[in-house]
């Protein structure tokens, strides 16, 4: 079974070297690990000193240890044949582009974040890792990633499904009466093909036994709230968080030189994470005197950051998402840690259970058992959303 390891945090904390860390360490203990940069922002490989590509290469001086840099433009060159044709068609209609390459089909919103998640679905599948690593882009631009595999599970898998079905039907007529490009039965198998891989990374991203987010931040205010910000969009998605870096903490010795307001303020912040994370490891990494660059310095960095123990170990696995039975009543639990009643609203609707928290809405495909009851009583509190379900029958 391979586990996944989710490494995110506010541009410019170290997440990347985190996770390049964590690889190393993970390759040291004889895992077979894979380290996947997804930042457009590209570091991976000079943190490791190696040149890397769109596949896993191996990393010199560290066995068991490959890593890639997943690269939009390469994805739709891969995808070429397709993106040249209907979408090429379509957006020449619209009078968008004439004899678009795949690059210009990058204007389509959302397509590169699709083709890189199918990627790393791909990269989890078959590179026959025990470990992946996965160096997510900062916390805002990941989150939006990581909300894209249920929303083509969800509403725009739906929609997809019942366009597809209309024009098996349709599509010769159509073809008569609408001006616009009709998509062919091919586009619609690739679609499917992308989805099915989506699908599968949306269940594994939820299943707490096999794969985990880490948090990067460092011990200032702002990082700290954003970091807070970051647990609960990702406990929305249905990701399970199981430990905090603070990273770049500056040692005792400055306390009484010329930094020493920056070591209060940071002992400060670093006992806020400890409050606002309770049941998470907070580990903590030194402000290191130079650059943390290649595979010695990594182990170097990676052995304080773990010790003794094992990188691959999760060490928190309870999901924030949890269905269940009391008393006899189908019930949802959601942890929600640091939301307030305020920002939090609840929808059902079509098999779907549509739940905000502030900005950020996830769209939750109920199960099936499920999907024929309605809601009947919704509770927040102590960070924790609990919905009751009843059949239609048994409220009337």
């Amino acid at each position: 079974m391979t586990r996944v390891i989710l490494v995110s945090g506010k541009g410019g904390v170290g997440k990347t070297t985190v996770a390049a860390a964590t690889s190393v360490m993970a390759a040291r203990r004889g895992h077979r690990t894979v380290v996947v940069s997804m930042d457009r922002a590209h570091n991976l490989g000079g943190v490791l000193g190696a040149e890397l590509g769109a596949k896993p290469l191996p990393v010199a001086g560290c066995e068991h240890l490959r890593a890639m840099e997943v690269d939009p433009q390469t994805e739709l060159r891969e995808h070429e044949a397709a993106l040249e044709g209907y979408f090429a068609r379509f957006l020449a209609w619209a009078g968008l582009a004439s004899g678009v390459h795949a690059d210009e089909v990058a204007v389509i919103p959302g397509l590169e974040e699709l083709l890189m998640l199918s990627r790393l679905a791909i990269v989890i599948d078959e590179a026959g890792a025990d470990v992946v690593v996965v160096d997510l882009a900062p916390t805002a631009s990941s989150l939006k990633l990581l909300s894209f595999p249920e929303l083509m599970a969800g509403p725009l898998g739906k929609l997809t499904a019942w366009e597809r079905r209309f024009l098996r039907i349709a599509r010769p007529a159509a073809k008569k009466l609408i001006s616009a490009p009709i998509p062919e039965e091919a586009t619609y198998e690739a679609i499917d093909a992308l989805t099915a891989r989506l699908r599968a990374l949306r269940d594994l991203l939820v299943d707490s036994a096999r794969c985990v987010v880490r948090l990067v931040s460092i011990p200032e205010r702002v990082v700290v709230d954003e970091t807070r910000s970051a647990y609960t969009a990702l406990a929305l998605f249905g990701l399970t968080v199981d430990s905090i870096v603070m990273n770049r903490v500056l040692p005792k010795e400055l306390a009484r030189g010329y930094l020493g307001d920056w070591t209060r303020i940071q002992k400060r912040e670093i006992e806020r994470a400890r409050s606002s994370f309770p049941g998470l490891e907070l580990r903590q990494l030194r402000f290191q005197p130079s650059e943390v660059l290649g595979v010695a310095a990594l182990e170097q960095t990676g052995d304080e950051l773990y010790g003794s123990t094992d990188p691959a170990r999760f060490a928190h696995t309870t999901p924030p998402l949890r269905f269940h039975t009391e008393r006899g009543t189908p019930m949802l639990s959601l942890d929600l840690p640091h939301a307030n009643d305020r920002e939090l609203d609840l929808q059902q609707r079509d098999g779907e259970l549509i739940v905000t928290v502030g900005a950020w809405r996830r769209q939750l495909l109920l199960p099936e058992s499920l999907r024929t009851r309605d809601v009947t009583n919704a509770h927040f509190a102590n960070g924790t959303l609990r919905v009751e379900f009843a059949s239609r029958k048994e409220k009337s």
